[in-house]
């Protein structure tokens, strides 16, 4: 599987953004990061619907005409930040609305749900080279997720995001990591290029790691495209050394009440 991950430099005028999607190398993959057609602010989000039709229009061009499949980051699809997966026809394989929506208070609040609501479903899908699944940003700090995928048989989990700057540097990593590791899956994490809008600033940073947590790619913050050649056959190599999946103890993943019979020594 050639993964191509886009770290694009997103713009306000989506003509910009859609002149991007010309010139990409030789993949099997296109991933994309979130919001890739809109800057991530809600003064932008809120109506960055308007820009859904021709974006995911672009996109089944170009789909079509370098016969690649493409993992959409995202788009505003009415109140949905969504992701579309699209195959090398152009079709719609499937789609995920981001169903952890994020919220931060500090000294200046944020609330993703001023502009979007929450997913109902997670999502895994099948391509010619194997399962994957797809989370969006917020979704990573969330370990259910990523296992949900995991246990329904994905060996990849695409993340495309949109940290900001100080979350980069804090977090992102960190996560990736983290859940790959607890996986053993490979995670792609594709994010936006440095860029500033209002008080928002992205952090770069595309990473690729493999299922024992070890990076494989990790980009700076300028705009820039990386093609990497992963197998999705070394997942059972991994699990073979490490079997986590063998050795988890299914039976006690829940709290239950026990009651001591015997109060003689108490």
């Amino acid at each position: 599987m050639k993964i191509c991950m886009y770290q694009m430099s997103v713009s306000i005028d989506n003509q910009q953004n859609l002149a991007k999607l010309t010139n990409i190398p030789d993949c099997d993959i296109l991933v994309l990061c979130e919001m890739w057609n809109c800057p991530y602010h809600n003064d932008a989000l809120k109506t960055a619907y308007l820009r859904h039709d021709e974006s995911l229009m672009a996109l089944k061009k170009l789909a079509i005409s370098h016969r690649i499949w493409i993992v959409a980051g995202s788009i505003c699809a009415d109140k949905y930040n969504r992701c579309y997966i699209l195959n090398s026809n152009g079709d719609i394989v499937c789609s995920y609305d981001k169903t952890h929506l994020f919220e931060f208070h500090n000294k200046q609040d944020y609330c993703e749900n001023e502009v979007f609501v929450p997913g109902n479903h997670l999502q895994c899908f099948d391509t010619p080279w194997g399962k994957c699944g797809i989370l969006l940003c917020y979704d990573i700090r969330f370990p259910e997720v990523s296992r949900v995928l995991s246990q329904n048989g994905a060996q990849i989990l695409f993340c495309p995001a949109a940290f900001n700057e100080q979350a980069t540097k804090k977090h992102w990593k960190l996560f990736i990591q983290t859940r790959a590791l607890e996986n053993e899956v490979f995670l792609c994490g594709v994010a936006p290029a440095k860029y500033t809008y209002k008080n928002y600033t992205s952090g770069g940073h595309s990473i690729l790691v493999d299922g024992f947590g070890n990076i494989i790619v990790e980009l700076g913050e300028e705009e820039a495209y990386k093609v990497v050649d992963i197998d999705l056959n070394d997942i059972e190599k991994v699990r073979k050394r490490m079997p986590y999946w063998k050795v988890r103890r299914n039976d006690l993943y829940e709290l239950k009440e026990i009651k001591n019979e015997d109060n003689s020594n108490q």
